[in-house]
């Protein structure tokens, strides 16, 4: 033992084990997790998982005339991080230290709405927010659930607002709250909540696209006569 460690010392490093191993017992319950290991030097590294889904159409025939700018979406706490969470019917959430997305809810939204966007040929362009070009359009929205439910059966849940306006002159075309749960799954499996998730994901590009097309181009005139 070093000579340089005192008995307040040795006290010290014992509580601090103490307190992590009852962290670890805490967080590792998440997605049937096995537990802490016992040396800190050994933790392995997470496991990542991301939002995939192939493109689906929607009805659009005619592009909006002009640039949408795309805003990156938000995330109501706690679901701003990139950790995974399972959230109960009473609102309990717990989340994994181990298993995590490859970025936040928000930024994997916005970047698969984007492409969707882009290659369903929605507007004449798209542009994130930091682009200099002028831009006709605006989007942005706000994520209120990203998350596995664990009840009498697990489901994933989505909630978002999404917000459209035109830039000039200023109004607000399109806001709506879109709210999407899953089929019940038969694990809390994270590769199973990613792929959930991710059919959550589609099925919002697509019905947001569809809705996007039901503002006719005249109706947009008309709006800003």
């Amino acid at each position: 033992m070093n000579e340089n460690v005192t008995p307040h010392g040795i006290h010290f490093i014992k509580r601090h084990f103490r307190v992590v191993a009852m962290l670890c017992a805490l967080f590792s319950s998440t997605f049937n997790l096995s537990g802490c290991l016992g040396s800190l030097s050994n933790v392995p590294a997470p496991d990542y998982f991301q939002i995939d889904y192939p493109f689906q159409s929607s009805k659009c025939v005619e592009p909006f005339p002009g640039t949408l700018r795309v805003w990156p979406f938000s995330a109501s706490t706690p679901f701003d991080h990139e950790q995974m969470f399972v959230t109960s019917p009473s609102l309990r959430v717990r989340f994994s230290s181990h298993y995590k997305w490859v970025s936040s809810a928000g930024d994997m939204i916005t970047s698969h709405l984007m492409r969707d966007l882009s290659i369903g040929n929605i507007f004449q362009s798209i542009i994130p927010a930091g682009d200099p070009m002028p831009a006709a359009y605006g989007m942005s929205g706000q994520v209120y659930r990203f998350a596995l439910e664990e009840g009498s059966s697990s489901r994933v849940l989505l909630e978002i607002e999404i917000s459209f306006w035109r830039e000039k002159p200023h109004a607000i075309l399109f806001r709506k709250y879109f709210h999407y749960q899953s089929p019940p799954l038969t694990s809390t499996d994270p590769g199973e909540f990613a792929a959930a998730m991710s059919d959550l994901v589609s099925q919002l590009s697509t019905d947001l696209r569809n809705d996007l097309c039901t503002i006719t181009q005249d109706s947009l005139h008309q709006a800003a006569d």
